[in-house]
C-alpha cells in the first residue's frame, strides 16, 4: 500500500471515528457524564493512533534495514566476477547479478519471477542455453543434492568460456522446494592455462628425447645411406628396391632434422627481411608439388615491401608447412589463397585459405601436439614444430576449420621484435 493510499485511510478512519463517537456522546450519553466520555474518547483516540504510528515505525525500521541488507548483499554479489544467480521453487529468477546478466544478454530485462524458458524468449543467442539451464536444474533438484560440472556458453563473437557450475538446492521441513542458489566460476583462463602446460610438457619430453636419440640415429643413417647408393650404382637389377630404401632413409633423416630442430636451445638471431620475399621463396618451391596435385596457389600481397625482424629460415620451415598441409588436403583442380596485410601498423597478418577436407573438431583441439598426425605416414611434428616458431616469434597461430569445408590458417606476427617481452600467445579456436 502507498503512502497516499495510508494517508486517506487514516484521515478517512478519524472522521468516521469523530463523527460516530459524537453521535453518541449526543444522542446517548447522559448530559453529567459528556464531559468523562469526551476526555476517555481523545485518550482511546490517542493511544490508538500512536500505536499505529509506533507500530508503522518499526515496520519502517524494519524494512530499512531489510533494504540496506539487500543493498549490500547487492553490492557484494555484483562486485563478484562470478555468475551468481537465486532461483525460487518453481525456478523462477529472484536476484542475478551484473556479470551474469551481461553474459546472458538480459542487461534490459525485467528478469525477476520468469523461468528461464521465459527469459530465452529475450535473446536469441542463449535460448538454448538457458532452456537447458532449465532442465539441469530439475535434474539437480531431483538429486536433492549439490552438484558441480563444467559448462561451456558459447560467445557472439565466435569464442567461448568455460564455467565451473555449482548448483545448492534449497528445501523447506516438509521436503518441498524452496530455492536454488547457482554460482559459476569462470575458469577459461585455467583450462587454457592447463592446455598450454600440457603442451609445454609435452614439447619437453620431445626435446629431451631429440637430443638424445637424434644424433645417435643420423651416424647409422648416414652409412647406410651411403651403403644403399653404393649399391645401387653396382646393381641394375634393383633399382626400385634401392630408390624405396633411399626415399625411407631420406624420411627418416627428415623426421630426425624435425627432431633436431625441437631439441635446439631457442635463441634467434633476428634479421630485417621482406615478408613478401619469404613467402614468395615458399610459393616458387611449393608450385611443383601444387602442381602434382593439380592445385592453384593464388596470393594477394601489398606492394610496398613489408621489412619484417625475423629468422627468415624458420619463417620459410613455418611457411612450408603450412602450405604443403593446405596442398595435400586440397582436391583436384582447387586453389589456395594466400593474403598479406599489415594490422595495427606494428603487425602482419599472414592467412592460408583452402577448401580441401578440413578437420574435424576432435582433431582440431590436439592441433600441434607432437607425434598426432591424421596423415598415414605424418609424425605429427610438422605442426609442433610451427607452433615452436610462431611462439619463438611472439606471435599468434588460429585454425580455422570445418570438416569437409576447408581450413583458413592465421598467422599474426609481430614487425619488430622486443626480446624484452617473454609472453608468448599460442592458440586454436575452434
Amino acid at each position: 500500500m502507498t503512502k497516499t493510499k495510508l494517508v486517506l485511510l487514516y484521515l478517512i478512519g478519524s472522521l468516521i471515528w469523530l463523527s460516530v463517537s459524537n453521535f453518541i456522546l449526543i444522542h446517548f450519553i447522559p448530559s453529567s457524564l459528556d464531559n468523562y466520555v469526551e476526555r476517555g474518547k481523545e485518550i482511546f483516540y490517542i493511544l490508538v493512533t500512536g500505536g499505529i504510528f509506533y507500530f508503522f515505525i518499526l515496520k519502517k525500521e524494519e524494512l530499512d534495514t531489510t533494504k540496506e541488507e539487500e543493498k549490500r548483499l547487492s553490492t557484494l554479489i555484483n562486485s563478484m566476477v562470478d555468475f551468481v544467480n537465486f532461483k525460487d521453487g518453481e525456478g523462477r529468477w529472484i536476484q542475478s547479478n551484473d556479470f551474469g546478466l551481461k553474459l546472458f544478454q538480459l542487461e534490459n530485462v525485467d528478469y525477476r519471477g520468469k523461468k528461464d524458458s521465459e527469459l530465452a524468449k529475450f535473446t536469441d543467442f542463449y535460448a538454448e542455453a538457458l532452456k537447458n539451464c532449465e532442465i539441469s536444474d530439475e535434474e539437480t533438484w531431483d538429486n536433492q543434492t549439490i552438484t558441480r560440472c563444467e559448462e561451456v556458453v558459447p560467445l557472439p563473437d565466435g569464442t567461448s568460456k568455460i564455467f565451473d557450475t555449482i548448483k545448492v538446492p534449497l528445501f523447506h521441513e516438509d521436503g518441498s522446494r524452496e530455492g536454488l542458489v547457482i554460482i559459476g566460476r569462470d575458469i577459461t583462463t585455467l583450462r587454457q592455462t592447463e592446455e598450454r602446460l600440457s603442451r609445454t610438457e609435452k614439447l619437453s619430453v620431445v626435446g629431451e628425447l631429440s637430443a638424445s636419440v637424434a644424433h645417435e640415429i643420423r651416424n647409422p643413417l648416414t652409412s647406410l645411406k651411403g651403403f644403399v647408393q653404393l649399391l645401387q650404382m653396382e646393381d641394375d637389377k634393383h633399382q626400385d628396391y634401392y630408390q624405396i630404401m633411399l626415399d625411407e632413409l631420406n624420411r627418416i633423416n627428415h623426421i630426425v632434422g624435425e627432431l633436431l630442430l625441437l631439441a635446439k636451445p631457442q635463441h634467434i638471431k633476428y634479421t630485417k627481411v621482406a615478408i613478401q620475399k619469404i613467402l614468395n621463396d615458399v610459393i616458387s618451391l611449393l608450385a611443383v608439388e601444387a602442381s602434382l596435385y593439380n592445385v592453384q596457389i593464388e596470393f594477394n600481397f601489398p606492394k610496398e615491401e613489408i621489412i619484417l625482424e625475423c629468422e627468415p629460415n624458420q619463417l620459410k620451415q613455418l611457411f612450408i608447412n603450412i602450405i604443403k598441409n593446405s596442398i595435400e588436403a586440397s582436391k583436384s583442380d582447387s586453389r589456395i589463397w594466400i593474403n598479406l596485410e599489415r594490422i595495427e601498423n606494428d603487425k602482419i597478418s599472414i592467412t592460408v585459405k583452402d577448401n580441401g577436407c578440413g578437420i574435424s573438431t576432435e582433431r582440431l583441439q590436439k592441433m600441434g601436439e607432437p607425434f598426432y598426425s591424421s596423415k598415414e605416414k605424418g609424425t605429427g611434428l610438422g605442426l609442433t614444430v610451427s607452433y615452436k616458431i610462431v611462439q619463438s616469434h611472439k606471435g599468434n597461430i588460429v585454425f580455422d576449420s570445418e570438416f569437409g569445408c576447408g581450413t583458413t590458417v592465421n598467422i599474426t606476427l609481430p614487425i619488430v621484435q622486443d626480446t624484452s617481452i617473454a609472453k608468448v600467445h599460442s592458440k586454436v579456436h575452434v
